[in-house]
């Protein structure tokens, strides 16, 4: 029998907060999927090692369940329209839009107290009939924003990987939404932009790496814990972390001169000398004032030669560094007509 899968995706916003998430929410908001996903609930269960001079492990009636958590894998494009729904499970919850048309959001990677918001999740198939489900209390543990090698003709659109936490999954009836939000147009990766620099130079007066950037990867990690004790239930109540927030980069960029004296040469300095890094902004631009734009410190880990369509290349791969103008390893700024 093969595993029963979802490709309809819809998603409320919960009331709560990351240490009290709250109850259920109506999942109204279509959220697109390149494909089909298979929510998981593990109940960890266990029987328990037991000698009744027996050759049989598992006694009758002894097996028991311990708390549930749920996981699912969202893949995706990635939207100028819808990022920021994604962005409030992840990067920062409670982002007010600035302006009037076109609104502005900008989502810190947050070092600080988490403000996340928590989310329900809705699956459910094309066929009426198939069951459907939903996870509750919802975060992203991890996320990775990306666009393959740019390659002439083509499309390069910049994908979104989701990787959701929730406290717990349950059937549920599936209830159409009011429909995804209007005019949803993918960043894409031939219309985005490296802007670089030293950690000393302001982001927005950073230098365009003009003709340089091939692709790109940043994936950010929080490390989320599902928090639970004693009492009654067996579902956890609340979030925290395991570890310190991180995030990694890599990209592909043109071999030049400034490529090398900005990337390898910084890496590659002569012992003792610290961790090379740089100040970088990548930026998308959509139709009219729509814009994606990611500002990040870069400790630059490595500089292979790579290539992509016989071009020889420079794979410059580090770690985001935490930035005090920033306050946080990373900022993701988002601009669209959505208010």
């Amino acid at each position: 029998m093969s595993e029963r899968v979802f490709d309809i995706c819809q998603i409320g916003t919960q009331g709560g907060s990351f240490t009290s998430p709250g109850s259920a929410a109506a999942a109204t908001f279509l959220y697109p999927i390149d494909s089909a996903v298979n929510p998981e609930l593990d109940r960890a269960s266990q029987y328990p090692v037991q000698d009744r001079g027996r050759n049989s492990r598992n006694a009758a009636g002894q097996g028991y369940h311990g708390v549930r958590g749920s996981s699912v894998t969202l893949p995706s494009q990635l939207r100028f329209e819808d990022f920021a729904d994604l962005a409030e499970m992840h990067w920062a919850g409670g982002i007010a839009a600035t302006g009037s048309g076109p609104y502005t959001r900008v989502y810190p990677f947050e070092v600080g107290a988490p403000t996340l918001v928590p989310a329900t999740i809705q699956l459910a198939g094309i066929d009426a009939t198939e069951a459907s489900m939903r996870l509750v209390s919802c975060l992203i543990d991890s996320m990775t924003l990306s666009f393959g090698d740019i390659t002439a003709p083509g499309a390069s659109p910049w994908t979104l990987s989701a990787s959701v936490m929730g406290l717990d999954r349950e059937i549920s009836a599936y209830t159409a939404s009011l429909s995804a939000k209007a005019g949803l147009e993918t960043v894409q990766g031939h219309l985005t932009r490296l802007y670089e620099g030293p950690t000393g130079t302001a982001f927005a007066s950073l230098t365009e790496a003009a003709s340089s950037l091939k692709s790109f990867s940043i994936t950010t990690n929080r490390f989320l814990r599902r928090r639970a004790y004693g009492g009654s239930t067996d579902v956890a109540t609340k979030f925290g972390f395991g570890e310190q927030s991180n995030g990694t980069i890599e990209a592909k960029v043109a071999v030049s001169s400034t490529g090398k004296s900005d990337y390898h040469d910084i890496w590659n300095a002569a012992a003792p000398a610290a961790l090379g890094e740089r100040r970088w902004r990548v930026k998308a631009i959509g139709t009219g004032t729509k814009a994606f734009t990611l500002d990040f410190r870069i400790g630059i880990t490595a500089v292979p030669y790579d290539e992509a369509d016989g071009e020889r290349l420079f794979k410059v791969t580090g770690e985001l560094v935490d930035d005090s103008t920033l306050n946080a390893l990373a900022q993701a700024t988002i601009v669209n007509s959505i208010a």
